[in-house]
């Protein structure tokens, strides 16, 4: 602010000077050479003059710039801190959206793979033959914002019917036991009632409450609020109008304002999320769900400590770039130290009737201590990892290229979870992904050409490693050797008592969209796989776009994919010995046309299909086309 107001005084005191030269009437024609001289004098004086004014006027922009970057950027950052409080003291956002959807070949073959499982679920009736599977959802999602005051704010999130399927929730008119009425024209009636067969989720559910509070040296935040950095693909808040996923952390954070260093102004936020509190005591004088439970063990808490330091424009600072011919560069950091030194497994029973570790010293019914809360039966977990993503963006008018690069390093020093087991050797995490896309404005306001790249890292045991606690199912017969992942699997762990002591598949954010069938739907999320995308998008008219994308996948390692086949010298095919395979997955083409009529209407149909290639076939199967259709509508308010 010192060179700010050095630069208000040098103008008020140069200007008035400068105005009273620019009233001297110009000299006569007729003046002698001393007269010319002197007004050359005159002339030079009046030039430096106007330089000295015109390098305050330059100081002064960029100190204003400089104030105002300061500013918005501790009112925002990578999205984690919104904008200020509104003078309302209650505001509420949202969207209602209502989305239709139809399967058709998502199986891909018709048939399972080697540990009994199809690629996608498969309909009930005849299910190598009819293979579509028609659905309908909805969801009322509401985010209010208490303004306590103008620096205090409390925001939430809270769902209403989060993607009940039409046709859920029924009336008991319709195809109950002792109904009068065993056909489906009676039930008109839509209820929601607990225990319904039908329904995996409460009607409301209040995912995210947090507060904040502005203060002199920076943003504090605190509850349970989303997580964003980058691109997304180690953390991604999914709050897209299509978005089913996104991270939800219970968190503690501080944003810093913008501070100059020699990379320029840096933004730093540390945090600290609370991942797993492990045992709990309950109030025992009350009885469960009354008073406050609390942690009954340090020990086996997860933590994460972590930092972010950033340097990022706000929208504003970007277009104001822009409108100056000069390109946005950003960049960041964001750095997590992860974890956990014991862990009980007595405690963590699934059992709804016994609550384990609530009510006492000991479980509810039980006060032997070998049997719950034994520290005997503790396992010391021992486990850490650091896990860091770095973020680069340039942003011109016309060009865009951003990248994420992210890993994990760590150790699980006992991986059991049962005691009684012999202990195996430490688990390593070796991990490392990443995207880079890049778009370029072919026609400004009209046409976009992208291009985007991505890998995950992998290895050679069985499956991709998404669900790696997916059992052999129920179709292998052939694999009955406990509960071993066989080749020719999707699905399966990463790791292996005695033979494989390292889990190395680097899983993308399941939240970070690549495409509509392969990744969204038959695998899950990227792991084990690189994948290459161009793109198109077209503004056809205000508010319609159109987005074209061609997506070829490829595994890291064909012994990932259904295809992989153990070695011939494998009779049991479970020492993981490297088979063949094909790591060709597929080529992909997605087609998405959306319309948003400027007041909160949005709209949007896709559709994408899969042309799927040797890797994803298993015994030599027939493969067919596998098609995605979506139709979406939403009130945005």
């Amino acid at each position: 602010m010192s060179r700010l107001l050095a630069a208000l005084a040098a103008l008020l005191l140069i200007s008035p000077a400068l105005a009273q030269d620019d009233k001297k009437p110009a000299p006569a024609p007729a003046q002698d050479d001393k007269k010319a001289s002197d007004a050359d004098v005159d002339a030079k004086t009046k030039a430096a003059i106007q330089r000295e004014i015109d390098r305050a006027k330059e100081d002064l922009r960029n100190e204003v710039r400089a104030e105002i970057q300061g500013a918005q950027s501790a009112a925002e950052f990578l999205g984690t801190v919104a904008e200020g409080p509104k003078l309302e003291f209650f505001t509420l956002d949202g969207y209602f959206r209502f989305r239709g959807e139809s399967m058709m070949n998502l199986d891909v073959t018709g048939k399972p793979d080697a540990s009994g499982y199809y690629l996608f679920p498969v309909p009930l009736q005849n299910p190598g033959h009819s293979d579509t599977l028609q659905t309908a959802n909805m969801r009322l999602r509401l985010e209010p914002t208490l303004n306590v005051s103008e620096n205090v704010r409390v925001r939430a999130q809270v769902d209403v019917l989060d993607n009940y399927v039409l046709g859920s929730s029924t009336s008991n008119l319709v195809d109950q036991p002792g109904s009068p009425y065993p056909v489906p024209f009676y039930g008109t009636t839509r209820v929601v009632s607990p225990g319904d067969p039908r329904v995996d989720r409460p009607a409301i559910s209040p995912k995210r409450v947090w507060g904040e509070v502005q203060t002199p040296v920076g943003l504090l935040s605190f509850g349970r609020m989303p997580s964003e950095w980058g691109l997304g693909i180690l953390s991604h808040a999914g709050a897209g109008l299509d978005d089913d996923l996104g991270d939800t952390v219970d968190r503690l954070q501080f944003a810093l304002p913008p501070v100059t260093t020699p990379l320029g102004r840096l933004a730093f936020v540390p945090i600290l999320d609370f991942d797993s509190e492990g045992v709990l005591y309950g109030d025992s004088r009350f009885g469960n769900a009354q008073g406050q439970p609390f942690d009954a063990e340090q020990g086996d808490d997860g933590r994460t400590y972590g930092l972010k330091v950033a340097r990022v424009d706000t929208e504003d600072e970007i277009r104001r770039k822009h409108e100056r011919n000069e390109a946005s560069v950003n960049f960041g950091v964001y750095y997590n130290y992860r974890q956990q030194r014991w862990f009980y497994p007595q405690w963590n029973c699934t059992d709804p009737a016994v609550p384990c570790g609530l009510g006492g010293t000991y479980a509810p019914g039980g006060t032997d201590p070998t049997t719950y809360g034994d520290t005997a039966t503790a396992i010391h977990r021992s486990a850490y990892a650091s896990i860091a993503s770095l973020w680069i963006r340039y942003l011109g008018p016309r060009l865009r290229v951003e990248t994420e690069i992210a890993g994990v390093y760590g150790h699980v020093g006992d991986p059991r979870s049962d005691p009684t087991q012999p202990q195996p050797s430490p688990v390593l995490l070796r991990q490392l992904g990443g995207t880079l896309v890049v778009d370029y404005k072919v026609l400004p306001n009209k046409v976009n050409l992208g291009f985007e790249l991505g890998m995950a890292s992998g290895d050679d045991a069985p499956g991709f490693g998404n669900d790696p606690g997916r059992l052999v199912g129920a179709g292998s017969a052939s694999y009955t050797q406990g509960n071993q992942t066989p080749y020719g699997s999707v699905e399966g762990a990463q790791w292996r008592p005695g033979i494989d002591r390292s889990i190395r598949n680097f899983r993308f954010n399941p939240a970070y969209r690549v495409d509509l069938v392969l990744w969204r739907h038959i695998i899950g999320q990227v792991t084990d796989a690189m994948y290459v995308k161009p793109t198109l998008r077209w503004d056809i008219l205000p508010g319609l776009r159109l987005d074209e994308a061609l997506v070829y996948s490829r595994a890291m390692f064909a012994q990932s994919t259904p295809s992989a086949k153990p070695d011939p010298r494998d009779s049991s095919g479970y020492t993981y010995l490297k088979g063949s395979g094909d790591a060709n997955l597929g080529i992909e083409l997605d087609s998405t046309l959306t319309y948003g009529s400027g007041d909160g209407f949005h709209a949007w149909a896709s559709w994408g299909v899969l042309q799927p290639l040797g890797g994803l076939s298993f015994e030599d199967a027939k493969m067919s086309r596998a098609h995605f259709v979506e139709l979406g509508l939403a009130a945005k308010f």
